[in-house]
């Protein structure tokens, strides 16, 4: 009977977490919709946070599931990015290129993870070695040149652009015509986050992913079943950071050119949507906390344009914006717990 109570209670706060994930979702919706209408943001941040938001995943598994502290994912959105667009010039299709770009992005990892294992570097110290070395792996596969154009080639978005346009323009007339490339990459770009989260999702629940979680918590207990945690870390952070190069590949695409240092800085960019994603939507399960992540990073990036439509701020000023919402983002959790600390303090002295 007591067993029955337990599992009977267990499924019954399952229910609650979902059902309270669910209401915080809604409301996170209703209140970015507000502020992106009363703040005249144009919905291009969406598609640009959807681009951004594997990066954003690669960062959460690192991070929260593995434990290990990793820049990895600066040097892997580059590579990630540059092979999709050498490979679109010389006419390779879209979807390949996403494709090989994820493969190239786990190579990164694999670096990482060599370098961790086999030298006995810490993380930290090993992932800076790869991404340094990264930037010229970068500039080789682009043949030497820093940048590279998409004018005229086939990517996701020019391959559907005018058929989309056309039907956007057939069914509900001129009114959506500029919009039609944003709510385009939208559709894409959403389409392929879902179908990624839920075949990571899918993973995760696996034999090999719930191995990859355990090394996470406790390797000690992982090595004690047999299982060689130094494999499970490898693969944690291949398939972390060939999320970083499917994610550069399509901010490329996004952008219409590569550049080699398209990664600079998104470590802390993804470490912010993470936090965010955790602190709005307090997330139980793996699921919510993948959903969670990018969720962080649509956030991040409608808050960073929001910021720019309401001070009519230049360009240029797009970093310091960009450090600004990141300080927000880590710190505002911080100062709360401090403030809850202080209260308490002082009910206690009274």
């Amino acid at each position: 009977m007591s067993s029955q109570a337990s599992t009977a209670r267990q499924g019954s706060d399952s229910l609650a977490s979902r059902h309270s994930f669910l209401l915080r979702g809604l409301l996170l919706i209703i209140v970015v919709g507000v502020v992106m209408s009363l703040g005249n943001v144009n919905i291009g941040a969406i598609g640009q946070g959807l681009g951004y938001a594997l990066a954003g995943v690669c960062v959460f598994i690192t991070y929260r599931i593995l434990g290990f502290v990793d820049l990895t994912v600066d040097g892997a959105f580059p590579i990630g990015g540059a092979v999709c667009a050498i490979l679109i010039v010389n006419g390779a299709s879209p979807e390949v290129a996403l494709l090989v770009a994820f493969v190239f992005g786990a190579l990164t990892g694999l670096a990482t993870a060599l370098v961790d294992i086999l030298f006995k570097i810490e993380g930290l110290l090993a992932s800076i070695i790869v991404i340094t070395g990264a930037y010229t792996v970068t500039l080789r596969i682009m043949a030497g040149r820093s940048n590279i154009p998409l004018l005229g080639q086939e990517t996701l978005i020019s391959r559907h652009s005018r058929p989309f346009r056309a039907w956007l323009v057939e069914q509900f007339g001129d009114g959506l015509k500029r919009q039609s490339t944003n709510l385009l990459e939208i559709i894409l770009f959403g389409g392929v986050v879902i179908v990624v989260l839920a075949i990571l999702y899918w993973f995760m629940r696996s034999e090999f992913g719930l191995a990859v979680r355990a090394t996470g918590k406790n390797p000690q207990m992982v090595r004690a079943t047999g299982i060689n945690h130094y494999v499970m870390i490898a693969l944690g952070l291949m398939v972390a950071n060939g999320l970083a190069g499917l994610s550069g590949s399509l901010v490329v695409q996004q952008f219409g050119f590569a550049d080699v240092s398209l990664g600079f800085g998104l470590i802390v960019r993804g470490l912010a949507a993470v936090i965010i994603g955790e602190v709005l939507l307090r997330p139980k399960s793996t699921g919510q906390l993948l959903i969670a992540a990018v969720a962080g990073m649509l956030v991040f990036d409608i808050s960073r344009a929001w910021i720019f439509s309401a001070l009519d701020l230049p360009t240029t000023d797009i970093q310091l914006v960009s450090a600004l919402v990141v300080l927000a983002a880590l710190g505002t959790p911080r100062l709360y717990e401090r403030y809850k600390a202080y209260r308490q303090r002082f009910a206690n002295t009274r």
